[in-house]
């Protein structure tokens, strides 16, 4: 009954529950990474968790690696969460889903562990995906101008400037506020967020250092399905993404919690 009253003044059911929740621990060559997540409520095809991640090799990093737009990475962990309307009239019919990912990347082109160069070199990447000689930016573009060039009389500069700022808006991505440092348990994370001006859905990327070359990256990707109830779900959702940030420890590995861990079953 309690349950079912707070449902009511939520204005939603499901979501991460804090009390069903795994402590996940990852061995990062000398360090351990230790993190608390909710249990998913959505049925999902999951890899296996694996324990020792070796980041610092290449070899093991482009044996391992996954691709996702502009984004390059070792899979680690995918947790997912849904948002279901009190009266839920057709099966699956989500007010939206949260999906936690936790991830390793690696890059040649920056000093990973300076900070500001991590902040610029994220920004960079996604500016060089979308509006690269292949990105859709570039693509939508294109084909204003196609569509121009094919008219009895072509758009002005004016006109051309407006069709592009509809068109991109519509079918483009947006150029993306700069990342940012936060502190985190002492821990000084690169974070940044992705958007698009056409949806309520959204990313938000944490990035933590491993080395020169290697960092981690924990994404929380906020899908909107209804984006006329988004507005009851927005604040549990960024709140239950705060949590789990804040359970997120990066330490050396005792002797004695090293074996302890080595014979530990997911």
């Amino acid at each position: 009954m309690i349950n079912k009253l707070k449902a009511i003044y939520r204005g939603f059911l499901a979501g991460p529950d804090f009390n069903y929740v795994n402590t996940y621990r990852f061995i990062l060559e000398n360090k351990l990474l230790s993190i608390l997540v909710p249990n998913s409520n959505v049925s999902v095809v999951s890899s296996a968790v694996e324990l020792h991640y070796p980041y610092s090799s290449k070899i093991w990093f482009e044996e391992n690696k996954e691709y996702l737009n502009q984004h390059e990475y070792v899979h680690m962990l995918t947790r997912m969460w849904g948002y279901l309307p009190l009266v839920n009239l057709i099966p699956d019919n989500e007010l939206g889903v949260l999906t936690f990912q936790l991830r390793i990347k690696r890059t040649e082109k920056i000093n990973v562990l300076d900070r500001e160069a991590l902040a610029n070199y994220v920004i960079q990447e996604y500016d060089n995906f979308y509006n690269g000689p292949e990105g859709q930016n570039t693509i939508v573009r294109q084909e204003v101008e196609e569509q121009s060039a094919n008219l009895v009389t072509p758009f002005t500069p004016e006109e051309l400037k407006e069709q592009l700022k509809f068109a991109l808006a519509n079918r483009g991505y947006p150029l993306l506020n700069p990342a940012k440092q936060i502190e985190i348990n002492n821990r000084t994370w690169v974070f940044y967020h992705e958007w698009m001006q056409n949806r309520r859905s959204f990313q938000d990327y944490y990035c933590l250092p491993l080395s020169e070359n290697c960092f981690l990256e924990a994404k929380f990707d906020h899908r909107v399905d209804r984006s006329d109830k988004h507005k009851k779900w927005k604040k549990h959702a960024l709140q239950a993404q705060e949590r789990i940030m804040q359970s997120i420890t990066l330490g050396d590995i005792p002797e004695e919690e090293g074996r302890l861990i080595e014979g530990q079953v997911e």
